[in-house]
């Protein structure tokens, strides 16, 4: 008879298999074991089911929670693959703990399904420390193939997710967002800093149209291609028109120097910036440009085609032409009719164009 043969056995979850060996060492980011072939495996643990030590009196203490753990990532996974974000977010929430500490694939896969989750809710305030964890994880030249059947949503040049533009609707509070923010750490990635300042300053300038209070203290450094798009986001919305001015040259520019997934954001950004005119002739431009992304984009950028809709509607109704708007807040409610915008008093931009 042929024997069984000894080892720890990691069992794997879906029936897939299980591996044999002896295990190394085991933290919340991963599972080490060597195979009896002599192969080393680090696991992320929401492949792994259960874990059997072959001398039991070896086994962690810490084992039994890391399993129950284990067990959560998998179950908000797979909810989230098959399209229930709604459910798996809770459980994601839970589980995210963002820190220069964790470096492992666990760590990414708990990071981008969050994101994934609150992108999907249209909840983009919240999204930006998932995003920006996800970032400095991928930066350390980690991968996962989880969602590789879902949409991609990270930029490997900007490093900024695809679809987390910087616009939110106007009664949409962000004080909780803004310390969160300024709380994440980066782990001395300078880019990545200095990408969290711009999206901190972007909350900042949206939370002074509800309280009043100016944004304080100098923007790092920095010419990192995400952060530039996120600069000319904050230029274009100044309260200086020379600046907002400078900055439409620049989008204009970008827009006619690339055809790339950043076409809404800088069409988002010029009607945006238009509408802070007092021109009737720019302001009407403005419009045309926000247009651009509900005809050209609905169903690749509902959030922002969602809000431009909103915009466009609130702009209308301000000049009295309250048919028209009537029309864009219907198509918006029948289009996207869990959009936050829709709930928002008035749905404009952060940089509430009404006021001058």
């Amino acid at each position: 008879m042929v024997g069984i043969a000894s080892g720890d056995i990691v069992v794997l979850q879906d029936g897939v298999g299980s591996h044999v060996g002896t295990i190394m060492a085991s933290d919340e980011s991963s599972l080490r074991l060597e195979t009896q072939s002599g192969e080393r495996m680090t696991l992320p643990w929401d492949i792994i089911k259960s874990v059997t030590f072959d001398d039991a009196t070896l086994e962690p203490s810490s084992m039994k929670d890391r399993l129950e753990r284990a067990d959560r990532i998998w179950r908000a996974r797979k909810r989230l693959q098959r399209g229930d974000a709604a459910l798996a977010e809770p459980e994601f929430e839970r589980l995210f703990d963002p820190s220069p500490a964790r470096r492992g694939e666990t760590d990414l896969i708990i990071a981008e399904g969050l994101l994934r989750c609150r992108l999907n809710r249209g909840a983009l305030a919240e999204a930006i420390v998932p995003a920006l964890e996800t970032a400095r994880l991928r930066s350390l030249k980690l991968e996962t193939n989880r969602f590789d059947e879902l949409a991609p949503i990270h930029d490997a040049e900007s490093e900024l997710c695809l679809y987390l533009p910087p616009a939110w609707p106007e009664d949409q509070s962000v004080a909780r967002q803004i310390k969160q923010v300024a709380q994440w750490d980066s782990g001395g990635n300078d880019d990545l800093s200095a990408m969290a300042d711009r999206y901190l300053r972007l909350l900042e300038l949206h939370e002074q149209n509800l309280t009043g209070e100016m944004p304080q203290g100098d923007l790092l450094d920095s010419s990192h291609p995400g952060v530039g798009l996120l600069d000319l986001a904050i230029e274009s919305r100044s309260d200086d028109p020379a600046t907002r001015r400078s900055a439409r040259n620049k989008l204009d520019q970008r827009l006619a120097s690339r055809e790339s997934w950043e076409d809404p954001w800088l069409r988002y950004m010029l009607g945006v910036s238009m509408l802070h005119e007092s021109g009737d002739g720019m302001r009407r431009q403005g419009l045309v440009q926000l247009a651009w992304i509900p005809a050209s984009h609905a169903q690749k950028h509902p959030y922002l085609a969602g809000l431009s809709l909103a915009l466009m509607a609130s702009e209308l109704s301000r000049r009295g032409e309250h048919d028209a708007a009537s029309r864009l807040e219907a198509e918006l409610k029948n289009y996207y009719p869990n959009h936050p915008a829709i709930s928002s008093r008035n749905a404009v931009d952060n940089s509430s164009t009404q006021k001058r």
